[in-house]
């Protein structure tokens, strides 16, 4: 009898599951007018009056999230433990990488040639865009979180992941999830700066929070038992969630990865069968100042009101709390202990002319550099002043710069003396190119170059890469008009942007819509083309607030046709900028796609249409009116919401975005 009700049971599923199966397939399971959220509220709309000290850029958080801060929430629930820095898959479903889009243009090398789709550069930029995190994009997200008031959510990341130095620390073994188990260059394969000081005796910190960090072995193992304390080395410029990844295309191996053929690398001696993993172990300057200063201080500064003794030091979970005195590093607020333990390594990095290396030797950049520890990048020196600054200011306005505590002594100490000698270079006559190499005496501020022995060699303007544009956007922004037009003549900053826009600008017809990354124009030798034609989101962002920044700066000193000319160039890319897909690059979900199309950026990424964590974070910077660089976000002159975006949700009102 139970084997014929077995056989009834079976019967039964099977015709269910078809059932089910048939449903399934027929039910509509997307609603794109279901409201989750939009009930009905007892709670008021109106805030009331403002909390004393409450940062006036912060939004009004009983408004509904709007899409792009709910983009930049999304990213971070997919189990991970970390954001990532861009979606590949597109909102219509769609996989970008098996789209004409991508599949025409095909993968190819840092000098434009074709490259195999399962080469190890295709894989590698498959596997980081789908897994990993830059950095810097993370630092941008932490601020837009937090103007939104959550700072909570940010501090998860910042907590398990940037105090720890780790996404993984249990390695791979005994069923483990994996991870990166250390973040930190802090081994003898990197040298840092002139002296080529290693990795490993760089000067010793304590981790930020009381956290325990685990150090990886010889064999590629966790140590057994944490520590407290270690090297102050800079983080690796892209993170992720593990160490073994899974292609879109290969899965979880590629033949072009087998050790000794076809891949030679000597480091990965281990992997014969072609395991995928991650491999970009690059400490870059730019990144680790944004992610352990910038980003988190400014929003700890947001979410205190501007009183960071009014929050947790060392762990939330310790009883008793330790209170955020700031008598000792233990009492100092874990966001600023974080900017602390990367200045040995940025110290050692420091050059006699006042500029920082861009990265230690080993770091194997990419397009490879045989000279890269001589390397600058003047983004990285304008990033790094604003963050220097950030924590040095932080430090002497808490503890007046006065401490006993070694470390805090050091941090006041190291980075005002950094900050100094970023001043010195800044006022360099060479941060400015030399006159001939643009048509018609234009100058701008070179991408970089190199330092040594003998001087230093900045890269010519009229080569690939000599110009990047957010040297120019995020230069102009951190050194502001007077220093340079004091020096160099009336309007200098103005002429700069003029020579951006017209080499690197991108216009529809003759309105200013956005930037590109470098010039492509006639006057790039390589292969010019009439217009720049690349659009970058997030790029342009930089732009826009820097014109708004510059706007006010020419306003105060009088110049009220020059404040008006940037302004009107502002709102022209706002405007543009926040348009639907395809008119503009905005997603219909509210996130903006990193560029307009695919293009090899010179400085060693890729550009993609896909949506991007900075772009989508720096909108909402941009939407509340927020400057990254300036402590609490500055007072930059506000611009109109654009006319497309007034209506579409309670928090763009017609009017200037104040």
């Amino acid at each position: 009898m139970r084997s014929i009700v077995a056989l009834l049971s079976v019967g039964n599923a099977l015709a269910i599951g078809n059932v089910l199966e048939a449903n399934r397939m027929g039910h509509q399971r997307f609603f794109p007018d279901f409201k989750y959220e939009d009930f009905p509220s007892t709670v008021s709309k109106d805030e009331g009056p403002p909390v004393p000290g409450r940062n006036p850029h912060m939004a009004n958080t009983s408004l509904p999230y709007p899409d792009n801060l709910q983009w930049c929430l999304s990213i971070f629930n997919r189990g991970w433990g970390l954001p990532t820095s861009y979606i590949d898959v597109l909102p219509n479903g769609q996989v970008y990488w098996a789209t004409k889009t991508y599949l025409e243009m095909g993968a190819f090398n840092e000098d434009g040639k074709k490259a195999d789709l399962d080469s190890i550069i295709a894989i590698q930029e498959r596997t980081l865009t789908r897994y990993g995190l830059n950095l810097y994009d993370a630092a941008v997200w932490e601020i837009a979180l937090t103007l939104w008031g959550r700072h909570d959510v940010a501090t998860v990341y910042e907590r398990n992941v940037l105090y720890t130095s780790t996404t993984g620390p249990a390695g791979r073994k005994n069923g483990n999830p994996g991870g990166i188990i250390n973040l930190r260059a802090d081994s003898d394969d990197y040298q840092y700066g002139v002296t080529k000081q290693s990795g490993s005796a760089l000067k010793t910190i304590t981790y930020p929070g009381n956290v325990t960090h685990f150090t990886q072995g010889t064999d590629g193992e966790p140590s057994k038992t944490g520590v407290k304390t270690g090297p102050g080395a800079m983080y690796y410029r892209i993170i992720g969630p593990n160490y073994q990844m899974i292609d879109p295309l290969n899965g979880h191996y590629g033949n072009s990865w087998k050790y000794p053929w076809p891949n030679y690398d000597e480091t990965t001696k281990w992997n014969t069968y072609g395991l995928i993993h991650f491999n970009d172990w690059k400490p870059i300057t730019g990144e680790n100042v944004w992610s352990s200063m910038l980003g988190p201080i400014q929003s700890l500064g947001l979410a205190t009101n501007n009183n960071m003794s009014n929050t947790t030091c060392g762990n939330p979970g310790h009883v008793p709390h330790l209170p955020c005195t700031w008598e000792k590093y233990e009492n100092v607020p874990p966001a600023v202990q974080l900017g602390i333990t990367v200045l040995p390594g940025l110290e050692a990095l420091g050059s006699e002319m006042g500029s920082l290396y861009h990265c230690p030797w080993g770091s194997k950049i990419f397009p490879p550099d045989p000279s890269e520890g001589e390397n600058v990048s003047n983004e990285n020196n304008f990033s790094a002043y604003a963050s220097l600054k950030l924590l040095y200011e932080t430090l002497m306005n808490y503890t007046g710069c006065t401490s006993s505590d070694p470390l805090i002594s050091y941090g006041c100490t190291t980075s005002k003396k950094l900050m100094d000698g970023l001043d010195k270079w800044f006022d360099n006559s060479q941060i400015l190119s030399p006159k001939g190499q643009i048509p018609g005496g234009m100058q701008v501020i070179p991408q970089g170059g190199h330092i040594n022995g003998s001087g230093y060699f900045p890269v010519p303007i009229g080569s690939v890469a000599g110009l990047a544009v957010d040297c120019q956007t995020w230069g102009m922004t951190v050194m502001g008009k007077d220093r340079l037009d004091s020096k160099y003549g009336a309007k200098t900053s103005l002429n700069v942007w003029t020579a951006t826009k017209k080499y690197a600008g991108y216009y529809k017809g003759n309105v200013l819509a956005g930037v590109g990354y470098t010039d492509l124009t006639n006057l790039n030798t390589s292969q010019p083309i009439p217009q720049n034609d690349i659009w970058s989101a997030e790029w342009t962002f930089g732009a826009i607030n820097m014109c708004q920044v510059l706007s006010g700066q020419y306003a105060a000193a009088g110049d009220v046709d020059t404040a008006r000319s940037l302004l009107q160039d502002a709102q022209s890319m706002y405007n543009e900028v926040t348009k639907l897909w395809p008119e503009g690059l905005r997603f219909p979900d509210g996130s903006y796609v990193y560029a307009n199309r695919r293009f090899f950026i010179p400085w060693g990424w890729f550009s993609n249409p896909i949506s991007a964590t900075c772009s989508t974070a720096w909108s909402v910077l941009q939407d509340l009116n927020f400057d990254p660089f300036d402590y609490g976000g500055g007072d930059k002159p506000p611009l109109v919401t654009p006319p497309h975006l007034v209506g579409t949700h309670p928090f763009y009102k017609q009017g200037l975005r104040k």
